[in-house]
């Protein structure tokens, strides 16, 4: 969960467990706007310490309300941390969930 401030990303996260080996990753968010055609792009890092903080994953939303759907393939069989990344200033909500693709609903 990522949450927002004043207008201002507030940092936080809940992990809930590692990547499974071999499994097939998905990622359902969505975030609405001030501003028409903004968008989003979530990253996925490694939550290991001393990790490298480039992505392992990454994928774009639109910032429409429109709940999206996009495959992340496998992730590293450790803990992940999720980071909703771009301009934010008029971002009313957003928010992203990393599960197995087989848990999430067909993608848009």
């Amino acid at each position: 969960m990522l949450t927002q401030k004043g207008g201002h990303p507030a940092g936080e996260t809940t992990l809930r467990r590692s990547a499974r080996t071999g499994q097939q990753y998905g990622v359902q968010a969505a975030c609405t706007a001030v501003t028409s055609g903004k968008t989003l792009s979530v990253e996925v890092r490694s939550g290991k310490p001393g990790a490298s903080a480039d992505p392992v994953a990454t994928a774009v939303i639109p910032c429409d309300g429109t709940v999206t759907v996009n495959g992340l393939g496998t992730l590293p069989t450790e803990q992940t941390v999720v980071y909703l990344q771009g301009d934010q200033s008029d971002i009313l909500t957003a928010y992203a969930i990393i599960a197995p693709t087989s848990s999430l609903p067909a993608g848009k």
